[in-house]
C-alpha cells in the first residue's frame, strides 16, 4: 500500500502514514495502479533507500509480477554480493546455501525490473549466453523506468 500523500510504501494494515502522518483509507487497495488512479499525486515518488530495498526483496520473494525501480535492483544487488561474499570467507557450503536460497528472489527482481523498461521476462534467457548476455542484461537493467506499460504504471511517478 501507498500513502497517497507522500507514496510511502506502507504495511498493508496501516491506518496513517509513518513519514507524513497523512491518514489511511479503509477501503485503499495495496496496488499501486489504485493507488495511482486515487490519487492526483504528480511529485516523483522518492529513491527507494538500502533497508527498503533489502526489505522489499525478502517481502517479494516469489513476486514476478509488477515493476521494480532502479534503485531497488541495485541497493538489493549490493545487498546479496556483500553477503555472498561475507559467507564465501566463512565457508564454501553455506554460501552455496545462501545462493540457493536467493536463486528466486534474484530471478523475480530481475524479471520485475525488465518489466519496467517494457521488457519481457524472456530476455532473462539472455543470462545464458556467455559474456554478450550478460553485457546486453546489464545495459537493460541500467536504463530508466519506461513509462506506464502493460505491467503497471512507472513507480517513479505518483
Amino acid at each position: 500500500m501507498f500513502c497517497p500523500k507522500c507514496g510511502n510504501i506502507l504495511p498493508d494494515n496501516a491506518k496513517t502514514c509513518d513519514a507524513c502522518g497523512a491518514s489511511i483509507g479503509e477501503t485503499q487497495s495495496n496496488s499501486y495502479t489504485t493507488y495511482q488512479q486515487q490519487t492526483s499525486y504528480t511529485k516523483p515518488v522518492p529513491k527507494i533507500g538500502f533497508g527498503q530495498a533489502v526489505s522489499l526483496f525478502f517481502k517479494r520473494y516469489a513476486d514476478f509480477n509488477g515493476r521494480s525501480r532502479r534503485s531497488e535492483y541495485w541497493w538489493a544487488t549490493l545487498f546479496v554480493g556483500i553477503v555472498s561474499i561475507l559467507l564465501s570467507e566463512i565457508h564454501w557450503s553455506i554460501s552455496n546455501l545462501w545462493s540457493l536460497a536467493i536463486l528466486v528472489p534474484n530471478l523475480a527482481l530481475s524479471v520485475r525490473r525488465l518489466h519496467d523498461v517494457g521488457k519481457s521476462w524472456v530476455w532473462i534467457l539472455w543470462s545464458f549466453l556467455p559474456i554478450v548476455g550478460q553485457i546486453i542484461l546489464l545495459i537493460q537493467f541500467c536504463k530508466d523506468s519506461a513509462p506506464a506499460n502493460q505491467w503497471g504504471p512507472n513507480p517513479k511517478q505518483g
